[in-house]
């Protein structure tokens, strides 16, 4: 079986997050990566993902350095994909 890696790229998002997350992680297909890129953001969302990270194994977060805009944000994931 296939992993698949999933993407989301992450900036002051909080009031949505743990739903788009919770969503993901219900899915019936459950051998994918997801990977998570924040670009500064300013909210709870560095908080909140970081509690996923410690829940399950599948999620990896990457914090950007400072902010990069959405596309590079994007882009910098994009090379994460295995």
């Amino acid at each position: 079986m296939r992993t698949v890696d999933i993407l989301l790229a992450t900036y002051n998002g909080e009031q949505y997050l743990v739903e788009q997350i919770e969503s993901i992680l219900k899915q019936t297909y459950k051998n994918f990566r997801l990977l998570i890129s924040d670009d500064c953001s300013t909210d709870n969302t560095r908080q909140i993902i970081s509690e996923y990270e410690k829940k399950d194994k599948r999620i990896k977060v990457f914090y950007q350095e400072k902010n990069v805009g959405v596309v590079q944000n994007f882009e910098f994931l994009m090379k994460k994909v295995t």
